[in-house]
């Protein structure tokens, strides 16, 4: 008979609590998995917060200088101007 490769795991029992434990390491490892998808969850949403901030950032960084800014700087300029002149 030819090998054929499988995925059936055997495993010897438990002393006649086979049933028994199989049904706690059941339990256990589904409120474990629970627990696991819940933090990939949190992760993912932690990760496409992160990158939402970073486009945010990055956009802010591309647009360069506001009207407004540019006009506070023009009129500090100009009053700074007019009283050195004024003192000459």
């Amino acid at each position: 008979m030819p090998y054929v490769k499988n995925n059936l795991i055997s495993r010897p029992g438990y002393s006649g609590m086979g049933d028994f434990w199989d049904s706690i390491t059941s339990a256990a490892g589904g409120v474990l998995k629970f627990y696991g998808t819940e933090q990939q969850a949190v992760g993912a949403a932690a990760a496409t917060a992160q990158q939402n901030r970073d486009l945010t950032t990055a956009l802010l960084a591309r647009q360069g200088m506001g009207m407004d800014t540019i006009l506070i700087v023009g009129g500090l300029g100009l009053a700074a101007f007019m009283l050195l002149r004024k003192k000459s």
